[in-house]
């Protein structure tokens, strides 16, 4: 049985999505440790030092938490960019623009969470929700892209 290689934009894609799916695991662990054991501070000032502040009172897996947010979204727009440029399988590239609303849609949580002085549960809720939709996307996106490729 001859082994089907990818070409190399191929695999760039294979590589992004695989990437996103381990930065958001780890992002959900990062996550839910934060949510039981870090102490958040009592005020957010308006500013971007202010939110940055607050980020680092939070403490260092606070911040490597919100680093790894814009990883992830770094990692699910290349994905998208590659299941466009190179003309992959229709679903997989409706999943990677759902997978990237999903990502963006958290990263807008988690920015307005701390902004409300870590109080508005809401928006927590949006990072959650929005995790669960993005990491469902991307493992779709997995299986689509074993599909054969139908270019459209």
């Amino acid at each position: 049985m001859a082994d089907k290689k990818f070409h190399v934009p191929y695999k760039a894609l294979w590589i992004s999505v695989i990437v996103t799916l381990v930065l958001l695991t780890v992002q959900g662990f990062t996550g839910d440790s934060i949510n039981l054991f870090a102490v958040f501070p009592s005020q957010v000032t308006g500013t971007f030092a202010g939110f940055l502040e607050a980020l680092s009172q939070a403490g260092g897996l606070t911040i490597f938490h919100a680093a790894e947010g814009l990883a992830i979204l770094l990692a699910s727009i290349s994905a998208m960019v590659y299941s466009f440029r190179y003309r992959i399988n229709t679903s997989a590239r409706i999943f990677a623009i759902i997978g990237l609303t999903a990502v963006i849609s958290a990263v807008t949580g988690g920015i307005l969470f701390v902004a409300s002085g870590f109080k508005n549960d809401p928006n927590s809720a949006q990072m959650g929700g929005s995790f669960i939709s993005a990491y469902a996307s991307y493992f779709l996106m997995l299986h689509f892209l074993k599909s054969p490729a139908t270019h459209s």
